[in-house]
Order: C-alpha cells, then sequence, then structure tokens
C-alpha cells in the first residue's frame, strides 16, 4: 500500500487536545510498522516536513512561554520528532509538464465545483495522484477532493497489513 502523509496527521499526533489526536497517534504507529514490515510505503511532497517542523518549533516555543514568560523560545525535543522512525520518501515533481499535466485533469475533474482551497492541498493531491497513492489525512477541506485525481480518507480508515 503506497500513502501520502498529511501534515494534519503528523501535527495532531503532537497535540492531545486536538480532535483526531488519538487517531493520528494510533495511525503512525501502524504505519511504522507496516513500513518495517515492507507492507507500507509512506510518502510525501517537501511540504510534510517544512509544515511538522514550523508546528513543532510554534508548540515548543508556547509550552517554553508558558512554563516561564521571561525564557526564550525553547527547541522542540529533535527536529521533526513528530516523523521520528517512520521512512517517508520524498515525492518531487519531475518537471513542469508533470504540474501542468495534473492541473490540467485536476480542473477538467472538478467541472466547476468548488475552487481549490490553497495550493498545499493541490500538491498533497499531486504527490498521491503520481504516486498511485491514497492521502492520509484529517483536513476536513482535504476531505473534500476524495476521488477527483485519487483517494482521499483519514487515518482510521487505513488498512495497513
Amino acid at each position: 500500500m503506497r500513502i501520502v502523509l498529511d501534515s494534519s496527521v503528523a501535527i495532531a499526533s503532537m497535540r492531545p487536545a486536538e480532535p483526531g489526536h488519538a487517531d493520528a497517534l494510533a495511525f503512525l504507529e501502524r504505519a511504522r510498522a507496516a513500513v518495517a514490515a515492507g507492507g507500507a510505503r509512506v510518502l510525501a511532497p517537501p511540504e510534510l516536513w517544512l509544515e511538522v517542523y514550523v508546528a513543532e518549533q510554534r508548540l515548543a516555543a508556547s509550552r517554553a512561554s508558558r512554563a516561564s514568560p521571561q525564557r526564550a523560545p525553547a527547541a522542540s525535543a529533535g527536529p521533526l520528532a513528530a516523523l521520528a522512525g517512520l521512512e517517508v520518501e520524498l515525492v518531487a515533481p519531475a518537471g513542469e509538464g508533470a504540474l501542468t499535466e495534473f492541473l490540467g485533469l485536476l480542473t477538467r475533474r472538478m467541472r466547476g465545483r468548488r475552487p481549490f482551497a490553497n495550493a498545499t492541498d493541490l500538491v498533497y493531491l499531486w504527490a498521491a495522484h503520481g504516486a498511485e497513492a491514497t492521502v492520509v489525512t484529517l483536513d476536513e477541506g482535504l476531505l473534500k477532493y476524495h476521488g477527483v485525481v485519487c483517494d482521499v480518507t483519514r487515518p482510521q480508515h487505513v488498512r495497513l497489513g
């Protein structure tokens, strides 16, 4: 099984109060085991690492300011701790032509439906489409794109072998 991991899952795993926290934690553990056993591949565009890094830094700064408002923001426990132990393969575009072709396909399949939410959502859809993978997300806006160019699902619905 090939999945494209959306940052919303990794970010929810870091925030106990966030909806989907338990599902995100459970999914990441199952994904680690499935990848280690050779039963799954986890892929992502570069945005995953950037979004998780920023979220971890903000979380660390928030915790530090609550502990001691005069202290400078602390660094997180480790860079990209939410992804620790999970092998994630980078998906990069083959070139401008591949992106243009994907955008044309997406536009045709949308047939006037709601406008695209944002460029980051499109990057995850593009990565999944190109890898013939399923996007795993907690992002409600991204879930609405299910079936347009690829499968999009929630972490608790993914069956990993």
